[in-house]
């Protein structure tokens, strides 16, 4: 139709001189991109190797006292004072020296499982703690100073205190009940002697003896419980690990090479645009 507007080929985009134009200006500032790309993969491969590898290493607890909250709030606290450098504060916090302290780079607390609480108790919590550091050798006295610092404080204590004075009264009861059953077998058995020589027996044996093993048990197992009545009992503690989780040769060098091919992109763009701006000037 002749009311169509025919579209001028000034007005089209020629793609071949596009790329053409683009060839010749890579062309022109190739020595530019080499250059900085070669500088930049070279200065990532320099701080490879200028800074200190990171270690990380794991270790794995158990407590029926410390809830994950708890534990994360702890675990956060530390973390503020790695962010903040505050060396001297966490070296008190965790019972090792100053230089020891330097070397903690990040700490994280996650919870595994929650076994589900006996009557009257509080469950048991697994945790993984998590630690990175600059130098394997602190890993020790860092994993002491980690369970030190969890255990003692006024709320841990406390729980502590309560449970244990809750364990020895039932305990006390316990043998109380034992010793009454003891008696009560002893005159079962003279009841069974007496029976033996013509008496009469009303009493049944069976019941009196499965009471008193089941009081022992009862006993047994909070005994057990007094005995690991600290807050946190260590399952697996931190190993040392000879290989670094960063910084790695590629991820450095590989930054280094595409922050050096950014930053000649953006010199030839600036480069070329004062060239277009005085061309047409």
């Amino acid at each position: 139709m002749q009311n169509e507007v025919k579209q001028s080929p000034a007005d089209e985009i020629d793609l071949g001189e596009l790329l053409l134009k683009l060839s010749k200006i890579v062309n022109r500032n190739k020595w530019t991109m080499i250059l900085l790309t070669i500088a930049g993969m070279i200065l990532g491969i320099l701080h490879f190797s200028l800074k200190s590898p990171v270690f990380e290493s794991s270790m794995m607890l158990r407590s029926n006292i410390l809830t994950q909250a708890y534990s994360e709030t702890l675990a956060n606290n530390l973390k503020r004072l790695i962010e903040e450098r505050n060396d001297t504060l966490l070296s008190r916090r965790l019972k090792v020296s100053i230089e020891e302290a330097s070397h903690l780079k990040d700490i994280k607390v996650e919870s595994v499982v929650e076994t589900e609480a006996a009557e009257g108790s509080a469950g048991n919590v697994i945790f993984i703690i998590s630690v990175e550091v600059t130098d394997n050798a602190i890993l020790n006295n860092l994993q002491t100073g980690i369970m030190s610092f969890l255990e003692n404080n006024e709320f841990v204590k406390k729980r502590i205190d309560l449970k244990r004075d809750r364990l020895e009264t039932l305990i006390s009861k316990v043998k109380l009940e034992i010793q009454e059953i003891d008696s009560l077998k002893k005159r079962v058995n003279q009841a069974i002697t007496y029976n033996e020589q013509g008496g009469v027996v009303v009493l049944d044996p069976t019941n009196v003896y499965s009471k008193a093993l089941a009081l022992y048990k009862e006993e047994l197992s909070y005994q057990q419980g007094l005995e690991l009545i600290d807050s946190t009992q260590l399952i697996e503690g931190f190993t040392a690990f000879n290989r670094p989780i960063k910084p790695r040769m590629l991820h450095s060098a590989g930054g280094g090479l595409l922050a050096g091919l950014f930053l000649a992109f953006g010199l030839i763009f600036i480069r070329e645009t004062r060239s277009y701006l005085r061309s047409i000037e």
